[in-house]
């Protein structure tokens, strides 16, 4: 099992958004099994998969609580560790709580050919947890002013948890997400400054905002069954196959 987070200390970037459909799309791929998992108290992508989340099974708050819990299957192809507020508190505890994601998800490696984090955006132990769990991180970026500062500080962040705790992990790539169209000119000149700086990290496929996309979730779909012949969901394939290709080859 491949585990990839999903990260930016920026707020507003897309990562609910970005984990839900990633994690469908790769689902879609005949033979493969994912696990999704959301470690964010707010439980916005547990609620993208679930209409009511009180009926939620599979909870990570049990992760951290050293109690037996397993994942909620979706479909035959995608699985779900969901979150809700009773996440919260585990924030609060003691620097050993960032270990027990990456032990629990050892416990499913022959059950799932990729697993997707979505974390909160504030630098913490879950956001810690996520990170030190994972093999790759993908980060999605808005191309909007301030963003360049965020992306330093991340990459400041990254280095830490590789030297301090996980030194395998690598940066899957950065995806240009919520590319909106209002402001063209600004836009572009984003995108080009962000390949120029990060090079191949960005990845070729970016995907636009659109309607279609923010309003998906709330009917438990994602946007490749929403609007299967709409443009977002080709985006959401290309940039699928794009990242497993990067994963085939090594990153």
């Amino acid at each position: 099992m491949k585990i990839i987070t999903i990260a930016n200390q920026k707020g507003g970037v897309g990562k609910t958004t970005l984990s839900f459909n990633l994690a469908h799309t790769f689902a879609a791929k005949k033979g493969t099994k994912v696990l999704a998992v959301d470690n964010d108290p707010q439980g916005n992508l547990t609620s993208s998969f679930l209409k009511n989340q009180d009926e939620l099974t599979g909870n990570i708050v049990n992760v951290y609580n050293e109690k037996k819990v397993q994942p909620e299957w979706i479909n035959k192809s995608l699985a779900l560790l969901g979150s809700n507020t009773n996440l919260a508190p585990v924030a609060e505890r003691a620097y050993p709580i960032i270990f027990k994601l990456r032990e629990y998800l050892e416990t499913q490696q022959q059950d799932f050919d990729y697993c997707f984090i979505d974390c909160l955006p504030s630098f913490g132990c879950l956001h810690l947890a996520a990170l030190n769990a994972a093999d790759y991180v993908l980060i999605p970026i808005k191309p909007a002013p301030y963003a360049f500062g965020g992306m330093k500080e991340f990459f400041k962040t990254l280095e830490t948890i590789k030297k301090y705790h996980n030194p395998t992990l690598e940066v899957l790539g950065i995806v240009i997400n919520q590319f909106d169209g209002r402001n063209p000119i600004m836009e572009r000149e984003m995108e080009e400054a962000l390949r120029e700086i990060y090079g191949k990290k960005v990845l070729k496929a970016k995907i636009n905002k659109r309607i279609k996309v923010e309003e998906s979730p709330a009917f438990q779909k994602s946007i490749i069954q929403y609007d299967p012949k709409g443009k977002s969901a080709e985006e959401f394939k290309v940039l699928t196959n794009e990242i497993m290709k990067r994963l085939r080859n090594g990153n």
